[in-house]
């Protein structure tokens, strides 16, 4: 599939929008190719479309929220946002966008969108995507243990049921809506965990732009949780030293850091490999945990968090409740 068609389905199928919308972009230089044919396609169903560059606001980070960038959003309808992720804009920038995006409209989160990110995860057709994904939250909500190991040492017990499920499907047609694209998968926060978790795919937040995909298939990151209890930092371990110090400096910034505030399994079955962007790998069939913020107003989950990384586990084996689903990271024949 061309940018032109992964750029087509995000703004006709994933956001639905409508000749009466009005639309908001954000975007940097780095974005602006895929931003702007974003525009382009949203200018095929809606003259009313903003546009706003990061980068004319001064040096990034950006140490406050635009007033015209927060007026525009509060009026939208269904915003974009594709700029580039930069340490310290989370809280100027990006959350009270998104609080702005969300107030009259739905939201796509883009955030570090590249065009291999385009091609590889927009490629499917989403409104199968969205299926899958709602056969998947019917199954795993009713379940209260999980059981997770792989071939390179992982070994999770998890007990969950506690804290909602959450689907996201791609799908974003209702005001207040607002998800990642690209899109599709499962999540909870366990209400406890134990065992060991071996990192060997993409690191989130703003890691996967420092370190490459191979760098940490070469070095996996090594995990102990004991009793669901947050993991110290002596028990974060890896052969690459700069990761390791990196991981563990993070997961330390706050108590919450260290707390576990999600396990996911991707639901995008037409993702079929990792491309070292957690954008697209975290929907690619398989698991994945993350440290910090539980997406308090989805889950349910008593506290929030600064910080939040998620941390993708290859070629998996999954059981629900006894009932094997998973395969060397690919979903069993029975539940497709």
């Amino acid at each position: 599939m061309s940018l032109e068609e992964g750029c087509r389905t995000a703004v006709e199928t994933c956001m639905g929008v409508k000749p009466e919308d009005k639309a908001v972009i954000i975007a940097d230089k780095d974005s602006e190719k895929i931003a702007k044919k974003l525009k382009e396609k949203i200018l095929e169903i809606t003259p009313h479309v903003r546009y706003f560059n990061l980068d004319i606001y001064g040096e990034r980070p950006i140490s406050s929220y635009p007033d015209t960038m927060e007026k525009a959003a509060t009026d939208a309808t269904v915003t974009f946002w594709t700029a580039k992720s930069v340490e310290g804009e989370l809280e100027t920038v990006r959350m009270p966008f998104l609080k702005s995006a969300v107030f009259n409209g739905r939201h796509a989160h883009m955030v570090n969108i590249n065009e291999e990110i385009v091609k590889t995860g927009l490629t499917g057709d989403y409104n199968k995507v969205e299926e899958f994904t709602n056969t998947m939250h019917s199954k795993v909500k009713k379940v209260d243990k999980i059981k997770i190991k792989s071939d390179a040492g992982t070994d999770l017990e998890a007990e969950v049921g506690k804290y909602k499920w959450i689907a996201t499907t791609g799908i974003l047609h209702e005001p207040g809506e607002w998800h990642n694209l690209p899109d599709g998968m499962v999540y909870t926060v366990p209400q406890s965990m134990r065992g060991k978790a071996v990192i060997d795919g993409t690191l989130g937040d703003y890691f996967d732009d420092v370190y490459s995909l191979k760098r940490i298939e070469e070095s996996p990151l090594k995990i102990s949780i004991k009793d669901g209890r947050p993991p110290r930092k002596e028990s974060i371990t890896c052969d690459d030293k700069e990761i390791e110090r990196d991981i563990r400096e993070y997961i330390g910034q706050a108590e919450c850091s260290s707390y576990l505030g999600e396990l996911g399994f991707g639901t995008n079955l037409y993702v079929d490999e990792l491309i070292g962007s957690i954008l697209v790998d975290e929907k690619a069939p398989g698991v994945h945990i993350a440290f910090g913020d539980p997406n308090q107003n989805m889950t349910m989950a008593g506290w929030t968090c600064k910080q939040h990384i998620d941390m993708v586990m290859q070629n998996c084996d999954v059981w629900l409740d006894g009932e094997k689903v998973m395969e060397d990271g690919d979903y069993l024949e029975k539940i497709l």
